[in-house]
């Protein structure tokens, strides 16, 4: 049996707003971004999404975390060296990871 998209997107949202700290947006909405709107960057990120994998029984295999949170540079080591090289740093633009994905996720995954 496969569950329905808008049970999913509930539990998902009462998810989100237990493990979510600090500020949230007014509205948490399916179109809510994680990256964007949450602000979960790096360890944040992933936690919360092994605790997604984990309570949802969702694979985790074809999930590519580098692409929603990719690594937030090489601090000021970093900055100084692609300045002082006169190079512009790589950029890898992160896809948005919305509430909406997660509970689509969730409502393909088959329950008993």
């Amino acid at each position: 049996m496969v569950k329905p998209y808008e049970d999913a997107l509930s539990e998902i949202l009462s998810f989100i707003s237990e493990q979510v700290p600090g500020p949230k947006p007014r509205e948490v909405t399916e179109n809510t971004t994680l990256r964007g709107d949450l602000r979960m960057y790096n360890d944040d990120a992933e936690n919360l999404m092994r605790l997604y994998f984990e309570r949802f029984d969702v694979n985790a295999q074809n999930f590519d975390f580098e692409k929603y949170f990719p690594e937030e540079g090489e601090g000021i080591i970093g900055a100084l060296l692609f300045g002082f090289l006169n190079r512009k740093r790589p950029q890898s633009d992160p896809k948005p990871l919305t509430i909406a994905m997660l509970a689509h996720a969730v409502s393909v995954v088959s329950w008993e």
